[in-house]
């Protein structure tokens, strides 16, 4: 039986009957401690491990992906999602089930690459004939934090004084007053606060940093307590990176936050920050199973990857640009605008 999307139920693939899956969804908040955890660990980086496992259907042994804990028997197509907690210090505490099937992710992706302007047309081509797209739960990491920073800089006020410009203006000598905008800078100094909810940051290397940002958007109202019967019939990955390496990545992602903060206290027309001191507290995480359809597809030996948002249905990816096409573009530009000049003389 695999998941039914959007009816919290496992369905059989061949006959259609459903069983319900038992919802709990946020009755309490299940985020850990971050320092306390951290000290529990024997080690913070997972060693990648590859799972050999027996089918208690078909009785065939195979291995399963690296790092993967939920997939398919390649024999008998039997659904097998091994306990994370088996091969991971951290088990799952959440997963964001998947909203959207994979007919909506298909036209939303074929809708995106429509829109690409000068993409290769034979890129187009193979991707709408390319191997349907890995629906996957992929790990992240989700951090909260109480952040109090003191810092030092600089204020730039914007005033206007005047300067005597003389020039000649039909053989006579007239002078007149120009406005000149200059910046007045004092030195300052202050305190900020901010409170950060779900800082979420990769857990897992399949996917590169440039798709943190439009993977990092989640309506975690949708959240159940981690159930593998969600998994059923998709992959699911374990994490590969440590929360010490979660952790540094999401305190970059705030510190954005932080200096955006800063300047709006700084106030006056520009800013300067010269130093900033940021003390951290009640950091919490969770372990959370998100779902993202992947594929990759290979053109002039570059491989490029896209992904479309497990719950919206939105489409992110990489592009390659077809020269051809723009220099084509360009040579027909550089036509027209040569027709009309000649046309115009």
């Amino acid at each position: 039986m695999d998941y039914a999307i959007g009816q919290h139920s496992l369905q059989c693939v061949s006959c259609g009957a459903t069983n319900p899956i038992e919802s709990v969804r946020n009755t309490h908040d299940k985020s850990h401690d971050y320092e306390k955890t951290k000290q529990n660990l024997s080690f913070l980086t997972p060693q990648s491990s590859q799972l050999e496992l027996h089918c208690s259907n078909c009785g065939a042994t195979f291995l399963m992906t690296a790092d993967q804990h939920a997939g398919d028997c390649p024999y008998c197509d039997l659904n097998i999602v091994v306990p994370a907690k088996n091969h991971r210090q951290l088990a799952p505490d959440y997963v964001l089930p998947f909203a959207v099937d994979d007919k909506t992710a298909t036209q939303s992706f074929k809708k995106w690459l429509r829109k690409l302007w000068f993409a290769p047309s034979k890129l187009k081509l193979k991707a709408f004939k390319s191997q349907p797209m890995k629906a996957v739960y992929i790990p992240m990491w989700s951090f909260d934090a109480e952040v109090s920073s003191s810092y030092q800089g600089r204020r730039g006020d914007y005033y206007t004084t005047y300067r005597t410009v003389t020039r000649r203006v039909n053989g006579r000598t007239q002078t007149s007053r120009q406005a000149v905008q200059k910046i007045r800078w004092r030195s300052v100094s202050g305190h900020v606060f901010n409170v950060f909810k779900h800082v979420y940051t990769f857990a897992s290397k399949a996917l590169p940093d440039q798709f943190l940002n439009f993977l990092s958007r989640w309506d975690f109202q949708q959240a159940e307590d981690y159930n593998p019967s969600y998994l059923s019939g998709f992959q699911s990955q374990l994490y590969q990176l440590g929360i010490d390496v979660g952790y540094q990545r999401a305190q970059q992602i705030m510190d954005i936050t932080i200096r955006s903060t800063i300047r709006r206290d700084i106030g006056g027309d520009q800013q300067q920050i010269l130093h900033v001191n940021s003390d951290y507290d009640n950091v919490k995480f969770r372990l959370v199973l998100v779902p993202v359809y992947m594929a990759a597809f290979s053109y002039q030996s570059k491989i490029y990857r896209y992904v479309i948002h497990g719950q919206s249905g939105k489409t992110y990816g990489e592009r390659p640009w077809s020269w051809l096409k723009i220099t084509a573009s360009l040579l027909l530009i550089a036509t027209v605008l040569a027709a009309i000049i000649i046309f115009n003389r």
